[in-house]
């Protein structure tokens, strides 16, 4: 992921934009791999701000494939703290811009959920 996915423009602006990423050095940081259950590199864990997971992808992805996984968790997160309009854009972002990763079926379920969250609230 070095080479390819971490470099790529796409990865760099939407890191940049909505993302504090952390590197752990797997022999240094033992504790939260363990905290954390990674069993293997590379896994990447959407936390929000109080450190509590809502997304994780394991294995190498090129960068269409890993740029809407850090969408669907920014959204989860999103979702999950009780910002559905917020969750939406991001959804919305997926299904136009990535229809045919490999998380576009969850993203248009969590969409319908943020719909209906939305919905309820208003």
């Amino acid at each position: 992921m070095d080479a390819v996915t971490y470099p790529d423009p796409r990865t760099v602006e939407f890191l940049h934009r909505f993302m504090v990423p952390f590197r752990a050095d797997t022999n240094r940081l033992q504790a939260l791999f363990t905290r954390f259950n990674v069993q293997y590199t590379p896994t990447e864990i959407i936390l929000d701000g109080e450190g509590r997971e809502h997304h994780r992808s394991v294995g190498f992805l090129q960068p269409q494939e890993f740029v809407p996984q850090l969408m669907l968790g920014v959204a989860k997160a999103l979702y999950d703290n009780n910002s559905p309009s917020r969750s939406l854009t991001m959804l919305q972002r997926i299904l136009s811009e990535y229809p045919g990763s490999k998380v576009a079926g969850e993203a248009a379920s969590l969409r319908k959920a943020c719909l209906e969250r939305r919905d309820r609230a208003s």
